[in-house]
């Protein structure tokens, strides 16, 4: 028998600037600039900039999800 294990990581669809660390969620928007819920950050103009610090937009980070463990199990008869 051999055992795989492996790691997966999920992204959110949020991003944290690394200046100030407000995250973007894409299910609440951005209401200070009227970017509507549900617009993923990648859809954001270029030129729209962190709401709390100015930082741009290409220096935000992915916020993923604790990685899921994924188990495989081949079994050799």
């Amino acid at each position: 028998m051999e055992i795989r294990v492996r790691f997966k990581d999920i992204d959110t669809g949020k991003r944290r600037c690394r200046m100030c660390g407000y995250i973007y969620d894409p299910e609440k928007g951005d209401q200070l600039r009227n970017i509507s819920p549900g617009i993923p950050f990648e859809d954001l103009p270029d030129n729209w900039r962190c709401p709390v610090c100015k930082y741009q937009k290409w220096q935000f980070s992915i916020v993923l999800k604790e990685p899921l463990l994924e188990i495989e199990k081949e079994l050799y008869l």
